[in-house]
């Protein structure tokens, strides 16, 4: 009688807290279909406190933290699902999600991956193939951005050098000129001086001579004059 009993009171602890699991599990599903995922996530914690292994409410949780986007957190527990799950297309399933969080989380490597493994095992998920391809898609856009991006770098490098290099060739070249300028000022005066003094000497002979071709016009004249005048007295 006493082992009856026992039994019968597992039976109903058992199907109590499977109930009570079910339980937090329905009351989530209804928060999520609610758009209330903060608190569908409270109520999948709760069912998992009741029983860890319960695999609807990880997956659900999971699903509840990616529409907070909280995407590098719903990888993580997608990711770690992968090893317990009942059936290959809850596996599928949870490729598939993982690979969206990690697009989300910007890891497009690590996404074509698991779009890849989700489709390993249910090559006939339309959806999955189409999130496969924008993903591919996306990580070529990606590397032509940053090949854009590198040349754009490598352009402005080279500009940058030229620049330098002009400012530098300038720089040379003001500092030529003022060297020429300074020998230019610095050459001795007593070549000047010499010059100056040989053209003095010119412009005075010449002076001279002037002087001199004047006098004996002068002369000439005065001459001249007075003959003229004895003439005209007679």
């Amino acid at each position: 009688m006493r082992k009856l009993l026992l039994i019968l009171s597992l039976l109903i602890s058992i199907t109590s807290f499977a109930q009570k699991k079910k339980s937090f599990l329905r009351d989530g599903n209804i928060f999520y279909a609610d758009s209330s995922y903060n608190e569908a996530e409270m109520q999948y914690r709760k069912s998992l406190q009741e029983d860890q292994e319960y695999f609807k409410a990880s997956f659900n949780l999971a699903d509840a933290v990616y529409k907070q986007e909280r995407y590098k957190e719903a990888s993580a527990l997608f990711d770690a699902l992968k090893d317990d799950t009942p059936t290959n297309e809850d596996l599928a399933k949870i490729y598939h999600n993982l690979g969206n969080s990690l697009v989300k989380d910007g890891k497009l490597d690590d996404a074509i991956a698991a779009y890849k493994s989700a489709l390993r095992i249910n090559p006939n998920d339309n959806e999955t193939r189409h999130n496969l391809a924008l993903s591919k898609r996306q990580k070529q856009e990606q590397k032509q951005e940053e090949q854009e991006e590198q040349e754009e770098q490598e352009e402005n490098k080279d500009k940058q050098e030229e620049d330098k290099e002009g400012e530098k060739n300038k720089e040379q070249k003001d500092k030529e000129d003022k060297n020429k300028e300074d020998q230019k000022q610095n050459q001795p005066e007593e070549k000047k001086e010499d010059m100056s003094k040989e053209d003095a000497e010119k412009m005075l002979e010449a002076i001279q001579q002037q002087e001199k071709d004047l006098q004996e016009e002068l002369q000439k004249k005065k001459f001249k004059g007075k003959r003229m005048k004895v003439l005209k007295d007679w």
